[in-house]
């Protein structure tokens, strides 16, 4: 059963990078994100990869791509309080193998109508990739995670033109 779990994934890993549909006007504006990183679910002790190794290598790709990555004291003067959530789910397959997934986010605080005299408020996804894989080692995760923070600038970058 393992090995029809393995092989599944490794087939659709050909297909692993996918994207929700977004309008790039979303993006529009954004002049810097937060960055954190989602609890990890590791199902496995033989790869040598946690939270702040993860969160050390966004950040430091965020830099390289002039994605400016804002304190929270910084967020808190900007509307929506735009965030980027690096999330990392690892499951051990079959010997050294490890089926993961790889999520990044956009999300920001966005307000929620309801009836008179409520408010809800809520952090929205607003743009996300997400994507599959497997893998032997921890730098085989952190490539798939340079390659979404790479779309991410890549969009950024593009609705966002410096003059």
């Amino acid at each position: 059963m393992k090995w029809i779990v393995t092989v599944s994934l490794a087939l659709l890993s050909g297909f692993s990078s996918a994207g929700m549909d977004f309008s790039e006007d979303l993006l529009q504006g954004i002049k810097g994100v937060g960055l954190e990183v989602a609890p990890m679910s590791m199902r496995s002790n033989r790869l040598d990869l946690d939270q702040s190794r993860l969160r050390e290598y966004a950040y430091h790709r965020l830099d390289e791509l002039q994605v400016e990555v804002l304190s929270s004291s910084e967020l808190d003067k900007i509307p929506g309080r735009p965030f980027l959530e690096v999330g990392v789910h690892i499951a051990r397959a079959q010997g050294p193998s490890h089926v993961y997934s790889v999520t990044l986010k956009l999300r920001e605080m966005a307000m929620l109508e309801r009836p008179k005299d409520t408010k809800v408020s809520m952090a929205l996804s607003t743009w996300e990739r997400e994507s599959i894989g497997v893998a032997n080692r921890p730098e085989a995760i952190l490539q798939t995670v340079d390659r979404m923070i790479r779309l991410f600038s890549e969009e950024y970058h593009k609705t966002n033109v410096k003059e």
